[in-house]
């Protein structure tokens, strides 16, 4: 009976132990590292918590379903707050798409064909390779008139692809890394400024440090900006990481996404997994729509969503 206690509280403190890992994000390596699969984690207590539940295990069964609880919570705050999104209304909006090209899984034309399909008003593009570059421009150009890239071998390439004439081209480039950015008008409510942000993998240490680095100068870059900001791309990151969740507040941002049940554009649900892409926006917007795009041919190659500006916005920039 003492070595089955034993275990029992053995196995609730692991739980908590884990818990605290997934929500402070220690700085050493391998725990930030496992921070980033809190969702799995979450899930694995769920199923810990059934299985004790059966074989009437209650200490382990409110332990691990206690601790599901928590990570549900912690998770749910990293992403959109608003229980539902907000409603169409008269006022100007912009339908953006985020791409990353090495999700792709099939030919050029396929995932080209795939795109025209589906209407936006802005396309952007990471780990854009000359050989994409091409045969984007050759295809999208006649539809999305307003064309800016920077075309790289590595996984840095990036570009913009628009139906609304750009403003202002910028690029930023943090320890040799770019990021793109763009202003367009959002006719009679001023400058609407949209960065590419990429940062390196996070593998080390010295990436994590590098990662925060990048996000600072970015934010920096938001700060001297006028009018409504969009910020998207592939983090590496989910967005409950400590470092994710230190840009949004630094810059102001809000997340498009609301939850970790990631809906296609076509309305039907995917698996639970990481998301690492991001499109973060100003409280001068409010999403109205959040979708993952791709299907069963070209894989899931981004996310994409709908941003509108809140009523009284005329007021917020005078």
């Amino acid at each position: 009976m003492k070595l089955k206690s034993a275990l029992r509280y053995g196995v609730a403190s692991l739980l908590v132990t884990l818990t605290l890992v997934c929500i402070l994000s220690p700085a050493l390596l391998i725990l930030k590292q496992l921070s980033a699969y809190t969702l799995y984690i979450m899930l694995f207590f769920l199923l810990i918590g059934i299985i004790s539940f059966v074989f009437d295990e209650r200490k382990v069964m409110m332990a691990s379903l206690l601790c599901c609880c928590v990570l549900n919570l912690h998770l749910k705050e990293s992403s959109n707050k608003q229980m539902r999104l907000a409603a169409v209304t008269a006022k100007p909006s912009l339908r953006i798409s985020h791409i990353s090209l090495g999700n792709a899984e099939s030919d050029y034309d396929s995932v080209i064909n795939y795109l025209l399909g589906i209407d936006f008003d802005f396309l952007s593009f990471q780990e854009l390779t000359p050989d994409w570059n091409t045969r984007l421009i050759d295809r999208l150009s006649p539809t999305y008139n307003y064309v800016q890239t920077l075309t790289r071998l590595d996984q840095y390439g990036m570009g913009f692809f628009s139906k609304i004439p750009f403003q202002k081209l910028d690029t930023l480039i943090v320890d040799d890394i770019p990021n793109l950015a763009g202003t367009i008008e959002l006719t009679g409510y001023g400058p609407c400024n949209i960065v590419s942000c990429q940062v390196v993998p996070p593998v080390s240490q010295a990436a994590f440090v590098a990662i925060d680095q990048n996000f600072n100068s970015v934010s920096r870059y938001l700060s001297e900006l006028n009018g409504s900001k969009v910020v998207l791309g592939d983090f590496h990151l989910p967005p409950w990481s400590s470092e994710v969740q230190k840009f949004k507040v630094t810059s102001r941002l809000q997340d498009g996404r609301r939850d970790i049940h990631p809906r296609n554009i076509d309305g039907s649900l995917s698996l639970p997994r990481i998301p690492v892409e991001h499109i973060l926006y100003s409280d001068d917007f409010e999403c109205t729509s959040f979708s993952e795009i791709g299907n069963a041919a070209i894989g899931r190659i981004g996310i994409a969503g709908t941003y509108q500006l809140q009523e009284g916005y005329e007021e917020m920039v005078q």
